[in-house]
């Protein structure tokens, strides 16, 4: 029975990368304004590489495939613990450089804070998944160990 509970979770979250990386896609306009607007550092020294590009959308791309392989991943027990070790790293980055409530006051320090510690509680689950792996019904085949 513990298999089958820790299938059923290991296909629940990553649900919420795979989700926001296709909106990310999808709007990437809208993606790039968000990182634009929580003033997320990229170099200037980056542009030649993007082939005419704005830096902030290029890094909206990056931001949605990145949530969107690594959720498949995890989705479906391919490398999941691979998967889930980049989106720890992923959302803690989110953490720092979006919802740095302890840079903000008032209503908005509140919501980033709240989403803050939902991505922690996110980065949790990852984490039981790094520990573990793919699981036994995964693509990877192997047994939860």
């Amino acid at each position: 029975m513990m298999h089958v509970a820790y299938t059923i979770g290991r296909i629940l979250v990553p649900i919420v990368f795979i989700a926001a990386g296709i909106e990310k896609a999808l709007k990437v306009g809208d993606t790039a304004k968000m990182l634009i607007d929580a003033k997320v550092p990229i170099p200037d020294e980056i542009a030649p590489y993007l082939g005419g590009m704005p830096k902030y959308e290029a890094l909206g791309y990056l931001i949605a495939a990145i949530e969107i392989i690594c959720g498949l991943m995890i989705l479906v027990g391919l490398k999941a613990r691979w998967g889930a070790l980049v989106l720890i790293v992923f959302t803690a980055c989110t953490i720092f450089f979006v919802h740095h409530f302890w840079d903000m006051e008032g209503a908005a320090a509140a919501m980033n804070r709240s989403d803050a510690l939902k991505n922690l509680s996110i980065m949790g689950g990852l984490l039981l998944i790094v520990a573990v792996g793919s699981g036994g019904a995964s693509a990877d085949g192997r047994p939860a160990s």
